[in-house]
């Protein structure tokens, strides 16, 4: 029976790692050590705790040194002269913070963009991210009412254009369809169980009159965003049908704004007749239970996991960040719930591209090389964003190109595995010799990423006292010690039987670990790598390009 119970005792090597990956992109092999040491709730707690972005402005202009988005550039003067130059700063930001990130901050703020999706429009797309990190532990209620006035879901969805003497129903029709509520059995033409196709007409009604700006500031996160036009607003009240009767709107009514400031007022009440149902908040957890969990949604996980975390988020005002705690801390996220705690989930999902950059690059200590503002927010590293994101279908410039968002976090029933696709496999299965070479595969296309896999093993690894016995070696001198961290670290499980010995052949070769031993031990007397370096090298390649390495 799939259980919420909270896990006890410490997590060991295999859980604190799959915690890590699960719930954070900062994963080191000190901070799988370290996190092995704590209880499930000592770890998630730790996790919760979010450092300062490093540049909580935004990117920095290679030009003047300033943040690209300061107030006094918004709509006007730099943003406007960099064009193009802007989506290339604000996917670096992003990429930069999240993989700085120590806490599970800018995992919610990823997993906020598969929620609410939008296509990237300029320096528009800065502001819609910067609102996602104001929001990550907050509640996704009121993300729902800020995002819905975010100047680039306005012009995205066209709801800058919806007003009362012509209206609009785009972004009403998605706000029901994908972004809350979500469709249910059709019951007959126009009626989808949650809601109808009246009701879609009747919200475009309630969302008319915003219009987008650059110069209106939501005074909560100071960020800006669209403002109410009520000369261009529907002034009738607003009845939706049954399926929205709740305790706290009896009749299904939405009262009509009676000025500009009330327009506020009645998208609230909008959002909150919405979020009365149960139903929106089983549909956040399931889609919660997929990004952090498994693909898979059982019976049993439905009736013993979805329903009772959909109970805590609705009864507790949608404060997502509790929810997330309960469920990053029960025996059934580390698969403890049966009688086999390695069939379900530990290595269940398939990596995004994101995932894999982020957490690879840190998990190999790979420091980003490019430290000048020009480097780390100017377009001279196009080869990461195209060539790495962007041919693995994981566009981070722009965003998805439909408004479901990127297949492998909504199209059932593959869901996580549409990452690994046809049209993928190959950059995926080479993936690793770009951070080894510093160069994408074999293009030749520099990016500010390198790994030195011998010096990697010595940090990691190399543990050992002076003085060893090659009868009784430690550290990395013990060839099954090197093989089973190197696994342990870049593999979501162990490798048992052939498997193993399959991997053992690649560090090896033909040498016995005694000749090893003495191969490393040379290594570390004369800083001669030429002995080591081959298969140490060889090992790194065949993990990186395994089936096993494209699961987390």
């Amino acid at each position: 029976m799939a259980s919420l119970n909270q896990r006890s005792g410490v997590l060991g090597r295999r859980l604190a790692a799959h915690l890590l990956r699960r719930a954070t992109y900062h994963v080191t092999p000190a901070r799988i050590d370290d996190f092995a040491t704590k209880t499930a709730a000592e770890a998630v707690d730790e996790l919760f705790q979010a450092p300062a972005m490093v540049y909580p402005d935004g990117p920095i202009s290679w030009q003047t040194g300033n943040p690209i988005f300061h107030p006094t550039n918004i709509g006007d003067g730099e943003v406007s002269t960099l064009g193009f130059h802007v989506m290339y700063a604000q996917a670096f930001w992003r990429l930069y913070e999240s993989s700085a990130d120590t806490s599970i901050q800018w995992k919610i703020i990823n997993w906020f963009s598969t929620l609410f999706i939008v296509r990237g429009t300029q320096d528009y797309y800065y502001y819609f991210w910067k609102l996602l990190t104001t929001q990550a532990f907050s509640d996704l209620k009121t993300l729902a009412v800020k995002v819905t006035l975010d100047n680039n879901m306005l012009v995205y969805l066209n709801n800058n254009q919806n007003n009362k003497y012509s209206p609009n129903e785009n972004y009403a029709r998605e706000f029901l369809e994908l972004f809350t509520i979500l469709k249910g059995d059709t019951v007959e033409t126009g009626n989808y169980t949650n809601y109808t196709e009246a009701d879609i007409s009747t919200a475009a009604r309630v969302l008319t009159g915003f219009q987008n700006s650059y110069t209106t500031v939501d005074t909560d996160t100071g960020v800006i965003r669209g403002y109410a036009n009520h000369g261009l607003h529907d002034t009738d009240s607003k009845t939706f049908s049954d399926a929205f009767i709740s305790n706290e709107f009896p009749t299904a009514t939405i009262t009509a704004a009676v000025d500009a400031n009330d327009m506020y007022r009645e998208l609230g009440d909008f959002v909150s007749m919405i979020f009365a149902q149960q139903e929106t908040a089983r549909a956040y957890i399931r889609k919660m239970y997929r990004f952090f969990v498994r693909d898979h949604i059982s019976t049993e996980v439905e009736t013993d996991i979805i329903e009772p975390l959909a109970n805590q988020l609705k009864n507790n005002g949608y404060q997502h960040a509790p929810v997330l705690q309960t469920l990053l801390t029960s025996v059934h996220f580390y698969d403890e719930d049966d009688d086999d705690s390695s069939n379900e989930i530990i290595g269940g999902k398939m990596k995004s591209p994101l995932e894999m950059f982020i957490t690879t690059s840190n998990i190999l200590n790979i420091q980003n090389t490019d430290t000048s503002t020009e480097d780390l927010f100017y377009s001279r590293n196009y080869g990461v964003l195209y060539e790495h994101f962007k041919v693995m279908g994981y566009d981070i410039t722009e965003g998805p190109s439909t408004v479901e968002g990127f297949p492998g976090f909504y199209d059932a029933p593959g869901y996580s595995k549409n990452w690994f696709s046809a049209n993928y496999i190959y950059e995926r299965f080479t993936f690793g010799v770009s951070f080894r070479r510093g160069k994408v595969r074999n293009t030749g296309t520099y990016i500010p990423y390198q790994c030195d896999m011998v010096q990697w093993v010595a940090d990691n690894i190399d543990d050992a006292p002076p003085g060893e016995n090659p009868l009784d070696p430690q550290g990395a001198s013990n060839a099954n010690k090197l093989l089973d961290d190197m696994l342990e670290y870049l593999l979501p499980e162990m490798p048992t039987g052939e498997r193993y010995i399959y991997f053992q052949k690649q560090l090896l070769g033909g040498l016995s670990p005694i000749n090893w031993f003495f191969s490393w031990k040379e290594y570390l007397a004369t800083n001669d790598d030429s002995n080591v370096r081959v298969s140490i090298e060889n090992l790194y390649d065949k993990i990186m390009s395994s089936p096993e390495f494209q699961t987390f």
